[in-house]
């Protein structure tokens, strides 16, 4: 489910602001009829703003009466930077907003989409971010790594339901590392979620799933 409470977007900074780097053009995603060039740590990439701005009201492109005056984004020597993105990364986003082949998705990978949810969050390409979140919690994950991601991209708790039943219900407790990853809250939560089971049975599933909905407050 998409939640609309997502963090803002780094603001676009004017090319005067930002070091020169060595670039290269895309060998996909430069357009030679876009009209609009952004630059991602040494990559160029050229696109269509429309498209960009029909997913999302936060990428930093300039307003579009704008584009054809200021001089970022307008050519190779002046592109939109954007700083603190990988470029593989803003590729992976890429593959869910200009697909190669429509109907099929590159991304096939916890890696990918983790990345593809990381930047749609940061952007608010909320179409893009609950297709991200439905294909995350359809893949095989770690359960520590699955919450982790749900606490970190505010997503209902439902959507790691299982990996807080696995916690719970597996033989060893957290350990030092996988308590920071979760944070004190979680840790504790488990931790007494466990401690229920102990007593009233972690090998029943019925009545594991009943006390981890109700420890951590879970609607089926």
């Amino acid at each position: 489910m998409v939640n609309a409470d997502v963090p803002d977007p780094p603001p676009y900074l004017p090319e005067s602001t930002v070091e020169p780097l060595a670039t290269r053009k895309h060998d996909e995603y430069y357009f030679e009829d876009g009209n609009i060039v952004i630059q991602v740590s040494g990559t160029l990439f050229r696109l269509w703003d429309g498209t960009l701005r029909r997913h999302s009201k936060a990428f930093p492109v300039p307003p579009v009466s704008l584009l054809d005056k200021v001089q970022d984004g307008t050519d190779d020597e002046h592109p939109l930077v954007l700083e603190g993105v990988d470029s593989s990364d803003f590729e992976r986003l890429l593959w869910i907003i200009y697909p190669p082949i429509l109907g099929q998705c590159k991304a096939t990978t916890p890696r990918d989409w983790a990345a593809i949810l990381d930047l749609a969050t940061r952007w608010k390409f909320l179409d893009i971010r609950e297709l991200a979140i439905r294909e995350l919690g359809a893949v095989e994950m770690d359960p520590v790594e699955k919450i982790e991601l749900q606490h970190r991209y505010q997503i209902k708790r439902q959507w790691a339901y299982s990996s807080y039943i696995a916690l719970c219900s597996r033989n060893h407790a957290l350990d030092v590392i996988e308590g920071r990853q979760l944070g004190i809250e979680t840790t504790v939560n488990v931790a007494f979620a466990r401690e229920k089971l102990d007593k009233w049975g972690r090998k029943k599933p019925d009545e594991v799933k009943k006390v981890v909905a109700e420890v951590f407050e879970i609607t089926e």
